[in-house]
């Protein structure tokens, strides 16, 4: 193996030394969830301040927060320090401050700041000592880790940083029991949300589902296919619902309309859950090669006759940006 592979998988092995003292650290520390207590009363936002990469990891920290549910902004140091100070709601909102030293100079001045109006601050810090620490309103002490490389750019510290920040946003996440269809709401226009919408958002309803009784012609039949243009109808036999498709007609071409449409019909069409996710439908119509569901409501799916509620095209979901 080449040095430079030597060199990453070496890399990784010091970060995962540092991640697995920072798992350790969870079971001797209850200011974690002093930390989760505080921000899940707080009625305003998160400030997620930090100097250099510390920054860096806060912007993404800060991010994960506000998409899980707890308003968050990530501040640079330097920046609050040249009139930012103004963002923080006395009274409302928590800073939550990362510094590998807890010794930064910037820091002095927001720290000063928070204890003149009575800021509640959350410390992260590598160093018992610190600055930060000593004037924090909860104390977040994480443990010393090596670089990387033994160099002087933080690597193991920040990583232990962002996985600090993220298990907090989960804990929040589940604290606030925020579910995913909040997370949508989140995020209208981002693929993790297309991917969680569910069926009975894009499917088809109501007067809208082509269908028709099992005693009607073929004929009959092909004019409700090309009415609704879904490229198929649904086929009402009592209580049972089967399909007929464009791809069943072509595949009895021959002599077709003297054939009836029991003749013709798919007998038994898969049917998904309008609260399964659109993905997952997709899924299951490239596995299976078609491209239409039935689609019928929670209580129902397992039972051998179910009530129809929709119908899923595949060009529905594709419309949607759902691949």
């Amino acid at each position: 193996m080449n040095k430079d592979l030597e060199t990453a998988k070496q890399t990784v092995k010091t970060e995962i030394i540092g991640l697995k003292k920072l798992y350790k650290s969870f079971n001797k520390s209850s200011n974690f969830t002093k930390a989760v207590n505080l921000i899940y009363k707080t009625k305003g936002k998160v400030l997620v301040v930090g100097t250099g990469k510390s920054f860096i990891i806060g912007n993404k920290i800060s991010s994960s927060l506000s998409s899980l549910g707890t308003p968050s902004v990530a501040f640079s140091s330097s920046d609050l320090n040249h009139g930012s100070m103004g963002s923080i709601q006395k009274g409302h909102d928590v800073l939550l401050i990362f510094s590998v030293s807890g010794e930064t100079s910037e820091l002095n001045g927001i720290l000063r700041y928070a204890k003149r109006n009575n800021i509640p601050v959350i410390g992260v810090s590598c160093r018992s000592g610190s600055t930060l620490l000593k004037f924090s309103t909860i104390k977040i002490l994480l443990p010393k880790v090596a670089e990387a490389g033994h160099s002087l750019a933080p690597t193991s510290t920040q990583i232990n940083f962002l996985s600090w920040g993220d298990s907090l946003a989960i804990a929040l996440m589940k604290r606030k029991k925020f579910t995913n269809k909040k997370f949508v709401s989140n995020h209208p226009s981002g693929s993790l949300a297309t991917a969680l919408i569910q069926v009975k958002e894009i499917m088809v309803a109501g007067n809208k589902i082509p269908i028709i009784s099992f005693k009607k012609n073929i004929k009959e039949a092909i004019k409700e296919i090309s009415k609704k243009k879904l490229g198929m109808v649904c086929v009402k036999k009592d209580s049972k619902i089967m399909m007929l498709t464009d791809g069943d007609l072509r595949r009895n071409a021959n002599n077709l309309y003297n054939k009836k449409i029991l003749d013709v019909a798919t007998k038994n069409p898969r049917w998904v859950s309008e609260n399964e996710t659109a993905l997952s439908a997709i899924n299951t119509m490239n596995t299976l090669g078609i491209t239409s569901l039935l689609v019928t409501n929670q209580k129902s799916i397992k039972k051998k006759i179910k009530k129809l509620t929709g119908v899923l095209h595949l060009h529905a979901a594709l419309e949607r940006g759902i691949k």
